[in-house]
């Protein structure tokens, strides 16, 4: 008996019980469809951060002190004179120094104030940050240089403040209260807010962002002090070797050992894939249990089906048919009810992970190897599971499959 006859035989018998060869499938059905929902899923959200990591600039390294304040002396803080110097590396594409500060801006309802985080700007802080200029100018050089009060405000801040975000904020002035006094800044310019959605999903818990020139708001903390150096590396893979440098540089100008810190998006980016991969593999594992629980019902129902086809059996045997093409016949049976429950599965695991990621805001990735691992591993196991079934029908003795009724 030809494969082409066995498969062909082995349809009309899942054919022929529609309603059983369902039930039998149904674990094949939720194991593969729960595994490739949580595997898209998983993808889906590790492409997402990913975006959000390239954003930020892959390269970037962020350089700080290290520890706590109890540990940090005066000589220890950066300045200016340590931007200068970490400018000199060669393998530095950017670079750009910060200080950062906390305010309460004045909104449009002139009763209310709300949270803003203040973030004073030196170098090439927008080619590191590359936001989406939509109106105006960024903080320059020359603000720097003249300490100008001038402020750059998100679409977001624009709204609160203004109660629009277009063209016509350029050249209106935002009040800035910290426990120096309320002082008034300039707009100059506005970016496109990267944070909206969680901006509008958490409304006054989410500060304001304005950006200023360093020296202004240094100036106005009466401190040289730089929060933080950020670089850009010219070469990605690199990263790791550029920031021990910067912070052995830094050790090197203040006679410190260890008191600096450098942040490397490329090292946090394979941080968060890692775990990411672990939860979705553990996951997955765990809802892979219900195919094990799927390859236990096939067996049993494939056992069920050589019980009811004993007489068959025997005339098969008594007409020519050997053990082999016996066997062969009840392992395609169990492999097209698993591979059909496989692709029934899969095609569940992408609507679910389409639905569920519809809600969570992420878009689910389905690659063509988990499609095709889904289709293997529903065969495989058809394979496992129906093999022992199989064997048994193959050595039935034909004399004694006639004789049962």
């Amino acid at each position: 008996m030809s494969i082409l006859e066995n498969i062909k035989s082995s349809i009309k018998s899942v054919v022929a019980n529609k309603m059983r060869a369902l039930l039998t499938m149904l674990g094949i059905i939720i194991g593969i469809g729960s595994v490739i929902m949580i595997m898209s899923i998983g993808a889906g959200s590790q492409a997402a951060m990913n975006q959000q990591f390239e954003s930020m600039g892959v390269g970037r390294i962020n350089v700080s002190v290290a520890g706590n304040n109890r540990n940090i002396s005066a000589n220890d803080l950066m300045t200016l004179k340590d931007y200068n110097a970490l400018a000199q590396n060669q393998d530095i594409k950017y670079i750009a120094a910060t200080y950062s500060a906390n305010s309460n801006i004045k909104l449009l309802d002139q009763t209310k104030t709300h949270r803003a985080n203040l973030t004073g700007a030196y170098g090439q802080y927008q080619d590191i940050t590359a936001p989406t200029m939509l109106h105006g100018r960024y903080i320059i050089d020359n603000d720097n240089q003249l300490a100008a009060k001038v402020a750059v405000i998100n679409t977001t801040t624009a709204t609160n403040v203004f109660g629009r975000q277009d063209a016509s904020v350029i050249g209106q002035k935002i009040s800035l209260t910290t426990y120096r006094g309320t002082q008034k800044y300039t707009v100059v310019g506005v970016i496109s807010d990267s944070n909206a959605a969680l901006a509008a999903q958490y409304g006054d818990q989410f500060p304001e962002s304005v950006i200023v020139p360093m020296v202004t708001l240094q100036r106005l903390y009466g401190t040289k002090q730089v929060s933080q150096i950020t670089v850009m590396a010219k070469d990605a893979n690199n990263t790791d070797a550029l920031a021990t440098a910067l912070t052995d540089r830094l050790d090197m100008l203040h006679g410190t050992t260890g008191k600096y810190y450098a942040q490397n998006t490329m090292s946090i980016m394979e941080q968060v894939n890692s775990v990411t991969s672990m939860i979705t593999g553990f996951i997955s594992a765990v809802a892979g249990i219900s195919l094990v629980v799927g390859g236990i019902g096939v067996m049993n129902i494939m056992l069920v089906t050589v019980t009811e086809r004993t007489r068959e059996i025997g005339i098969r045997k008594s007409i020519g048919a050997r053990r082999r093409d016996i066997r062969r016949q009840f392992l395609i049976e169990a492999v097209i009810l698993t591979g059909t429950g496989g692709i029934l599965g899969l095609t569940l695991g992408w609507g679910g992970g389409t639905l569920i990621g519809s809600l969570v805001g992420v878009s689910p990735v389905i690659t063509m190897q988990s499609v095709l691992l889904a289709v293997l591993i529903s065969c495989g196991i058809g394979i496992a599971f129906g093999v022992y079934p199989a064997g048994k029908a193959a050595k039935l003795d034909p004399i004694e499959a006639l004789r049962y009724e």
